[in-house]
This record gives structure tokens, C-alpha cells and sequence, in this order.
């Protein structure tokens, strides 16, 4: 009887098992690992889109509410002249700095107003992308910043506010429109340029409806609104610059901006 001898595959020893475990998962955790980078560096390279889109928009209004508290300190200076002027000086023979005061007082108001644009801010914070962001300081940062945003345009309104129920109902009254438009040249230049410019004109102002120009009542209105406009620079603008100054100077630091 012959006897046939089976072949039986040899058994691998368990350190042979071991390394091929080895190995997948160091090829699982590589993976995982370069993946996970990618993942940060997309997410850092978004952020740094991000922070450059916001630093153009804060820079933007950096400049631009330097330009209004220009504007303001000169409304201010205005209002103090106004207000002296008023208490005893004579209504009919008029200063010759009268009617421009006057107009910086009680007319300039189109470009004294700034409105921060938060455009880039809105859609970080409605789009969550400001997750990107992982400093805390910036975080914090703009967060101060929006709040900051939101008084001032509560403020705005109350300084419009003020101009519709008192300011344009007096200049109604009494102001003389006819020197407003030989001062501006019959709109070749705007009323701020015809300000800036100090233009001189033959047409000389005068008060109208002098008999019922009540000094007590101009005072009051031109001291009220120049407490208005001192608070809003003090309280509103001013914090508004040196959080927007912080938040500019945060991104440059932290994303290398300039």
C-alpha cells in the first residue's frame, strides 16, 4: 500500500505578524498624520487670507476716522466761536467769521459723520470663520472692536437725531442761503472744500428773521450739540482708535501683515 505524504505550508512565527501590524499602523498614522497637516496648513493659509482681507478694512478706517475727528475739531472750534458770538455780539453788522462758523456749526454735518465699514467683519462672524483665527488676543480683539462699531453707530444716531429736531429748523429760521451759494460758487465746490478754502465772497451774510433770532436759544442749541460732539469724540471715537490701532498692530504681529 503506498503512502502518500501531504505538503503542509509552513506556519510564519508570531514576530513575522507583528511587524506587518508594525507596519499598517505606521502607515495609518502617517496618513492620518500628513493629512492632519494639510488640514492646518489649508486652515492656516485661510486664516492669513482672512486677517489680510480684515486689515485692509481696519487699516481703511484707521485713516479715515483720523479724517473725521479732523472734521469734528474743527466743527468744535466752530461751535466755541458760534457760541461767544451770540451771547452780545451785534446781529446786523456781522464778524467776518461769522457765516462760516455759522455753517460749520449749524450746516456741516454730510461729511463729519464716521461710519466704520465691517463688512469683512460681519461675514467672519456670520460665516464662523473666525474659528481660523486661534489667538484668543485676537479674538478678544474683535470682539472689543464690534462692540465698539455698534456704540458708535448708536451714537451716530443721536447726533442725526439732534441735527433734524433742532440744527435744520433753526438754520430754516435764520440763515442766510443765498451767502451759501455764492460760497460754494453755486456748487463748483463742495460746502467742506468752500470751508477748507476759507473762500472770501462779495455777498455778505446776514441773520434772517432777526427780530425773532433768539440768542438765548442759539447759544443753547450750538452749547448743547458742542457737549454732543465733544462726548462723541471723547467717548466714542477716540476708544474706537485705539482698540481699531490695537487690533492693526495684533494681525501685523501675528500673520506678518504690513
Amino acid at each position: 500500500m503506498e503512502v502518500h505524504h501531504h505538503a503542509h505550508t509552513a506556519r510564519k512565527k508570531w514576530t513575522h505578524y507583528f511587524w506587518e501590524f508594525l507596519m499598517l499602523f505606521f502607515a495609518v498614522t502617517l496618513g492620518f498624520f500628513v493629512e492632519n497637516q494639510r488640514e492646518h496648513y489649508i486652515e492656516d493659509q485661510r486664516a492669513k487670507a482672512l486677517a489680510n482681507n480684515l486689515y485692509k478694512e481696519i487699516y481703511a478706517d484707521s485713516i479715515a476716522v483720523q479724517q473725521k475727528i479732523a472734521i469734528r475739531n474743527k466743527k468744535e472750534e466752530a461751535n466755541i466761536y458760534f457760541i461767544k458770538y451770540v451771547k452780545d455780539s451785534s446781529l446786523t453788522d456781522l464778524s467776518s467769521r461769522f457765516y462760516p462758523a455759522f455753517t460749520w456749526a449749524f450746516l456741516q454735518s454730510a461729511q463729519l459723520i464716521f461710519e466704520p465699514n465691517d463688512g469683512i467683519l460681519n461675514q467672519l462672524r456670520n460665516s464662523g470663520e473666525l474659528r481660523y483665527f486661534k489667538s484668543r488676543e485676537l479674538q478678544a480683539a474683535i470682539g472689543q472692536l464690534s462692540v465698539q462699531i455698534a456704540n458708535l453707530r448708536s451714537r451716530n444716531e443721536k447726533e442725526y437725531s439732534y441735527i433734524e429736531m433742532y440744527l435744520r429748523p433753526f438754520s430754516i429760521r435764520h440763515y442766510d442761503f443765498s451767502w451759501y451759494e455764492a460760497f460754494t460758487g453755486q456748487g463748483k465746490f463742495t460746502l467742506l472744500e468752500a470751508l477748507n478754502q476759507n473762500r472770501q465772497v462779495p455777498v455778505g451774510g446776514k441773520i434772517i428773521n432777526p427780530d425773532k433770532f433768539n440768542r438765548q436759544e442759539a447759544e443753547n442749541i450750538a452749547s448743547y450739540y458742542m457737549l454732543m460732539l465733544r462726548g462723541t469724540r471723547q467717548t466714542q471715537y477716540l476708544p474706537y482708535v485705539a482698540i481699531n490701532h490695537q487690533l492693526l498692530q495684533i494681525l501685523r504681529m501675528k500673520y506678518l501683515l504690513e
